[in-house]
């Protein structure tokens, strides 16, 4: 894997990932034992093929997600619906 200097963030990216979000950090939240970052996306750089009408297709891109507690990996699930539709009788 090949690291990449990125030009809009102090951090490296791996030229490789079909698609990479550039954040800077906004918040810290100290939660116990553990701290949540907050961040704000400030650059998107996306591979042609993952993309759809210029937009990222979540099945194209096939992210692995990572769960700490169980230590386990997953991808992502089917479609559901679209936001806030979910449930209307009559969906605009």
């Amino acid at each position: 894997l090949t690291p990449v200097k990125s030009e809009v963030v102090d951090a490296p990216y791996v030229e490789e990932f079909p698609l990479v979000l550039e954040c800077k950090l906004v918040h810290t939240i100290e939660i116990g034992l553990h701290t949540q970052f907050v961040g704000e996306i400030v650059d998107v750089k996306a591979d042609e093929a993952v993309l759809d009408n210029g937009i990222p297709d979540i099945k194209k891109v096939n992210p692995i997600l990572f769960v700490p507690e169980a230590r386990t990996y997953y991808s992502v699930g089917d479609f559901l619906g679209k936001a806030f539709l979910i449930g209307k009788e009559n969906p605009r």
